[in-house]
């Protein structure tokens, strides 16, 4: 049951991560330019962006700390080489996953131009 409730919340924090690096992505955080920095897209609000780049880095907080709670859960108190092997296996996963998926949704390179030159709109 302790293995049963360890996985159920790795694959909760795995949720919450994706979600966290989605909103990350979605907001124009990009680290493809010089450094990290922010797409300027003409059509969205900075506040909106601001609340996006902040829901994603309060959702990635949450991921780690609901990463941590699954590996202690999943660890116990007895501290045999099997639960120790679960544990983190576990969170090796969770990690793989998250980080992997934020790496490959921020990595987008910011548009060459936005909008087309007035002499050529449809």
């Amino acid at each position: 049951m302790r293995i049963v409730g360890g996985i159920v919340l790795v694959v909760v924090a795995i949720v919450v991560g994706l979600f966290g690096a989605l909103m990350l992505g979605a907001s124009g955080l990009s680290w493809a330019g010089p450094g990290l920095t922010v797409i300027p897209y003409s059509d969205s609000d900075d506040g909106e962006r601001a609340i996006g780049i902040g829901m994603g880095v309060v959702a990635l907080g949450s991921w780690a700390l609901l990463t941590l709670a699954g590996f202690f859960v999943a660890r116990g108190r007895t501290r045999t080489r099997s639960s120790r092997v679960v544990a983190g296996g576990l969170v090796a996963v969770s990690v793989v996953v998250v980080v992997g998926a934020t790496i490959f949704l921020t990595s987008t390179p910011p548009p060459v131009i936005e909008n087309p030159p007035p002499w050529n709109r449809a």
